[in-house]
């Protein structure tokens, strides 16, 4: 009589437990939103550029690289400064963005 007792006193827990296991499974947080829910993505930063050529190189280092023919912006200090299109040519860590608005400067942050 005692070893069932026993034997029921621990089925009990042993459900108990794996009860309280699944809820923390479904306490998992939620994935965070994709980069393209979140707005402006920075592309990366003006390293050289070219006013006579019209074009700027923008260091992108390991960050995203955007298509050939995409527009981007530059900013400093949170203000505009140029709007640039994406030249095909490039060679990591640069691109080659050129200037179709504006007077960009070097070290001016570069957004999509």
């Amino acid at each position: 009589m005692r070893i069932q007792g026993f034997i029921a006193l621990c089925g009990v827990l042993l459900l108990a437990g794996c009860a309280s296991m699944r809820h923390k499974e479904k306490k998992q947080p939620p994935p965070p939103p994709s980069p393209t829910a979140i707005g402006p993505q920075r592309v990366g930063r003006v390293a050289l550029v070219n006013e006579d050529l019209g074009f700027v190189l923008v260091d992108v280092g390991s960050l995203y690289t955007p298509q050939a023919g995409q527009a981007l912006k530059s900013f400093r200090d949170g203000i505009e400064t140029g709007v640039l299109a994406v030249s095909p040519e490039k060679q990591r860590p640069f691109i080659v963005g050129d200037i179709i608005k504006g007077t960009p400067e070097v070290g001016d942050d570069v957004e999509q």
